[in-house]
């Protein structure tokens, strides 16, 4: 009995219970077990794949970013270049506008210089013709005063329709001076009324004589003759307007002075009081 004993199988001693030897586990069964085990455990933890999937998708963001800004600096980048070259005609086209207008204001100051030349030469002509002026219009009065003195007006005439006005005036003359009657007609040039023909005022009448030494007479008788009075008419020298204006400035002077019994009165266009010759009411007061 004990013979056979000694050789029974080993699988007869491995015959214990799985729980009293947990850590005896034969090594084909923990290969497996580690098989198994690496089977079911990820390549890869999964915080590790989520990183490399957001890496992997900042990573394309970043070059879509990139992609987006280097197209909008290629456009704007263009549209400078285009607003530069449009910049550049502008400013072409003023740097032609200045120059044409530079060029104008240079021909216009030469212009102006020239204008200015000639307006000191006229102003030089102006001031010569001026001072000739007043030289010619001073002669042409003097001499139409000198031409005057062969003339007397007669004021005060009654007038009449169809008048024969020379020989009513010579009729007058011939009461005023008896001792020339016979000659009168023949002294006596040209008989005419002044001006136009009014209703309501008689014109005054202008006589020219031949001589004028027999004007002077009938002036100096004119002044005391009593048919002068009787007629109603007053005879007085021929004035210019001019010295017609310088009498009427200077009458309420003269008239002043011979109220105060002074000698005064007026030889052509001057006034004289006292013997003193006076241009204008201001130089008679002096």
């Amino acid at each position: 009995m004990k013979k056979s004993n000694k050789f029974m199988p080993p699988a007869v001693k491995t015959s214990h219970s799985k729980s009293d030897h947990d850590y005896s586990v034969p090594m084909e069964s923990a290969a497996a077990s580690k098989r198994e085990r690496e089977a079911s455990t990820p390549t890869s933890t999964p915080e590790k794949n989520t990183h490399m999937e957001k890496r992997t998708k900042g990573t394309s963001q970043d070059q879509m970013n990139t992609e987006a800004i280097l197209s909008a600096i290629s456009s704007l980048g263009q549209k400078l270049d285009d607003r530069m070259e449009e910049v550049g005609m502008q400013i072409k086209q003023h740097s032609a506008m200045l120059a044409a207008i530079a060029k104008s204001v240079q021909l216009n100051s030469e212009e102006l210089n020239d204008c200015k030349k000639k307006i000191i030469e006229l102003e030089k002509q102006v001031d010569t013709l001026s001072k000739e002026n007043v030289q010619l219009k001073g002669g042409v009065l003097n001499s139409e005063r000198y031409k005057r003195r062969w003339s007397l007006r007669i004021k005060g005439k009654k007038e009449k329709s169809g008048e024969n006005i020379r020989d009513e005036v010579v009729a007058l003359l011939c009461k005023i001076a008896p001792d020339l009657a016979s000659k009168m007609d023949e002294e006596v040039d040209v008989v005419h009324r002044v001006g136009r023909k009014m209703h309501d005022r008689d014109r005054q009448i202008i006589i020219l004589f031949v001589r004028r030494a027999l004007r002077d007479d009938i002036w100096k008788r004119t002044k005391t003759s009593p048919v002068c009075k009787e007629e109603g008419v007053r005879f007085s020298e021929d004035l210019t307007p001019e010295d017609w204006k310088a009498r009427q400035a200077m009458w309420p002077k003269i008239e002043k002075a011979r109220k105060e019994g002074k000698a005064a009165g007026f030889r052509g266009p001057f006034g004289f009081i006292e013997g003193k010759r006076i241009m204008d009411i201001s130089s008679a007061e002096n």
